[in-house]
């Protein structure tokens, strides 16, 4: 029994000064979740992703661009243009409905990933637009935030984004893993479907930690104070655009006549977003906490919205014993 215990601790000793600076220096409550965990766990579930991926599955989209034309354009034309829509008849400060706007503008969010893999979507496709749509919105945002800050507050403001850390940041944490899960299940075929089962349960977990812990407890680090008034004014807003989002983001793509796959994995694109980029360039680039109000609003909730919108059009049934197994009692329809 000691030699397991003595085994033990010699395996997580180096964890502990680790741990010892972050709560040192109070680095654990302010931005442990959004600049380590949050990275860590999309690393983790784009490993996951990759696990159920080939070569061949990505030489299908770029060989027949189709679904990936269809949803980079549901992303970066309809999208904004659905915001623009929805924020101008809502009697609310103009800050809100340029919030609005930068909700929409964002590229997919991590858990649109993690959903498509739960339920069964075009990984290949997910990843692809994810990649590929936060690099494009490196350009976009700057261009269609200046247009809603004048359009809404007849004001501008410089906005520059820094390209090539995203850009890199866009490569470790979606494109590297992947590769390597690739590579796994190519080399180590049964040792990759043998882990992929347990992946699959730990991956909700591991997100929904990162995800909850950078909104409540670096909330406060941001400045962003969301009172019940805040949270009831935006809400009727946010959820209108992400209703729209995904309803449109699915009807596009099946009036183009892609697969069922293809078109719960457009909906659940575009109807995710990168919530934290936009608090991120509220307060952090235009210093303006209230500009930040529909993004954090819509980190709340739309998840558990989204996966409701997937598991109905997928028929799917997102259930534990579904994750733990991998065992699907319906599948998608071609």
């Amino acid at each position: 029994m000691w030699r397991n215990v003595r085994y033990l601790y010699r395996r997580v000793q180096w964890v502990i000064p680790f741990f010892r600076i972050y709560k040192s220096d109070s680095v654990f409550e302010t931005t442990f979740f959004s600049s380590v965990l949050l990275p860590l766990s999309l690393a983790f579930v784009m490993l996951g992703m990759g696990l159920s991926l080939t070569r061949k599955d990505f030489a299908n989209i770029f060989t027949r661009p189709k679904a990936m034309i269809t949803g980079l354009a549901a992303q970066m034309l309809f999208l904004p243009l659905l915001a623009f829509l929805i924020a101008l008849p809502f009697n609310v400060p103009p800050v809100l409905k340029v919030g609005l706007v930068l909700v929409a503008i964002c590229p997919g969010g991590a858990t649109s990933n993690l959903l498509n893999y739960l339920l069964n979507g075009n990984l290949a496709l997910c990843v692809s637009m994810t990649t590929i749509n936060s690099f494009l919105t490196q350009f976009t945002i700057p261009l269609l935030l200046t247009l809603a800050l004048q359009f809404f507050m007849h004001t501008g403001a410089h906005i520059e984004l820094d390209f090539w850390r995203t850009f890199f940041d866009i490569v470790l944490t979606t494109l590297v893993p992947v590769v390597i899960g690739i590579a796994i299940r190519a080399v180590h075929g049964p040792f990759a479907e043998k882990v992929r089962a347990p992946m699959k349960m730990m991956m909700p977990a591991v997100m929904a930690i990162a995800i909850l812990g950078a909104i409540l407890l670096e909330k406060k680090d941001n400045g962003i104070e969301l009172s019940t008034y805040d949270y009831m004014t935006v809400l009727p807003m946010t959820l209108l655009l992400n209703v729209g989002a995904l309803t449109g983001g699915y009807y596009i793509a099946r009036l183009t006549g892609l697969s069922r796959k293809s078109q719960m994995t457009i909906a659940l694109e575009v109807g995710l977003h990168n919530t934290f980029l936009a608090i991120y360039i509220a307060t952090g680039i235009l210093k303006d906490t209230s500009l930040a109000i529909p993004a954090t609003v819509y980190a709340l909730f739309s998840f558990f919205t989204s996966a409701l919108f997937g598991v109905i059009v997928s028929g799917e049934k997102l259930s534990l014993k579904s994750i733990v197994t991998g065992k699907k009692e319906k599948r998608i329809r071609k």
